[in-house]
């Protein structure tokens, strides 16, 4: 097919990716973002790139969990009360997305868009002199005294049945991998085919420079409207221009939402705040991921220093940031490795658009051919968006997609009670 013009909004992971991969073929691409590249989400990611990332946010077991958490400021998950009204067809939803056997249905799912990550994403990286950025050391799951839990879960069971090698250890073998690590843990689980990237920021600028290099156009201006002006053409309007294209790729992560409800799309697509803490000077060595499950918050080595970053915040809409949540995680890391120095730090806190199933909307517009949809991807923008950024590129070029998009269809919400704006 010859060459098209394309439009993608949101100069996030995801975007830039996609941005990327469009260019590689040929494509006329501009990237919109109202901010520079990777100042949004993808800015504060923990930075796992695993694909064996195949487990939901909502598990077996979470309602039992949630009336506890819900009543802690400083838990894993926590909401503002007075937002239960508007989040209540979402939260019934998210529970429900819980249930063994929807489980393993979204962890298939999660399989097929998360495993290919890195055999796609390393060669764009390389073109673009970032695979330094890259470290696949795997990843670490440990368990605290009287806790001992995670060979036998659900998570480790799903990975398995996903085809990775996921090996069992006890306290010495845990200390054997990271000598940092507090005596109280006495076993855990390593996955090697985990990476992470040491700086998730420049990975996301370092592309886009790269996009704009090879003859991609970035414009910094929010797009306040889609139009569709026929079957095979969408406008883009922003701040007043507007502009026509052949595709237009909507990966604008929690701006998606009213931007899709422009052309008539009710997805239930939620904010939910995100933390995250880097110690600047943390006086010890971390050689790879760690996940506490009793957590759950992940903590990475990066270029930077150590990050930990995770829990899920509903709060109301500019609400400053939660000191407590912010003090609990420095608590946690310390928790986790003794010897860490807490006291040089910086904090972050932003807002992650996130499905009920843990699922992101992916695919072509049901009513409108010529706008693609690419967001929800949750917590796991950085290990999706290789594989999404393909699948945008096949449809662009009218190719199938080697992914089954059935279970990422904007449809599948159509039974779904409408979260009110």
């Amino acid at each position: 097919m010859a060459a098209r013009t394309v439009a993608v909004i949101g100069a996030g992971i995801v975007g830039t990716v996609a941005a990327c991969f469009l260019r590689r073929e040929g494509h006329e691409v501009t990237l919109y973002d109202r901010d520079a590249p990777g100042c949004g989400a993808s800015f504060g990611n923990s930075g796992v790139i695993s694909p064996a990332a195949v487990m939901p946010v909502a598990m077996p077991g979470l309602l039992k969990k949630v009336p506890r958490w819900l009543l802690d400021e400083t838990g894993p998950l926590y909401l503002d009360w007075r937002e239960l009204p508007r989040l209540m067809p979402w939260l019934i939803a998210f529970l429900r997305a819980g249930r063994e056997d929807r489980v393993r249905a979204i962890s298939a799912a999660l399989a097929a868009l998360n495993g290919p990550t890195l055999d796609l994403l390393m060669p764009l990286l390389r073109e673009a002199g970032l695979d330094a950025l890259v470290q696949r050391k795997g990843m670490l799951y440990v368990d605290p005294i009287g806790q001992e839990g995670v060979r036998e879960s659900l998570a480790v069971s799903l990975q398995r049945a996903a085809g990775y090698r996921v090996e069992e250890l006890d306290a010495a073998g845990l200390r054997d991998l990271e000598p940092a690590l507090a005596p109280g843990f006495a076993s855990g689980v390593h996955v090697p085919a985990a990476a992470h990237t040491v700086d998730p920021y420049r990975l996301v600028t370092g592309l886009a420079e790269h996009f704009e290099r090879e003859g991609g156009s970035f414009t910094r201006a929010r797009v306040d409207r889609i139009a569709s002006r026929t079957r095979d053409r969408a406008a883009v309007d922003a701040g007043g221009e507007i502009r026509d294209f052949d595709a237009v790729v909507v990966a604008a992560g929690v701006w998606s939402r009213p931007l899709v409800a422009g052309l008539g799309y009710r997805v239930p697509l939620v904010a939910q705040r995100g933390y995250h803490v880097t110690f600047t000077n943390p006086g010890v060595v971390l050689n790879r991921v760690v996940l506490p499950v009793a957590l759950p918050a992940t903590i990475v080595p990066m270029a930077m220093g150590i990050r930990i970053g995770g829990t899920v915040e509903f709060a109301r809409k500019n609400r400053p940031a939660n000191e407590r949540r912010v003090d609990a995680l420095c608590r946690h890391a310390k928790t986790t490795l003794p010897a860490l120095r807490i006291d040089e730090r910086t904090t972050w806190m932003g807002e992650r658009p996130c499905t009920p199933d843990s699922v992101p909307v992916l695919g072509r517009a049901p009513r409108h051919p010529a706008v693609l949809f690419a967001f929800g991807h949750g917590h796991q923008g950085v290990i999706g968006a290789a594989k999404t950024a393909e699948v945008i590129a096949d449809l662009v070029a009218e190719r199938t997609p080697s992914l089954d998009l059935a279970p990422f269809g904007v449809d599948r919400f159509s039974l779904l009670e409408r979260v009110r704006s």
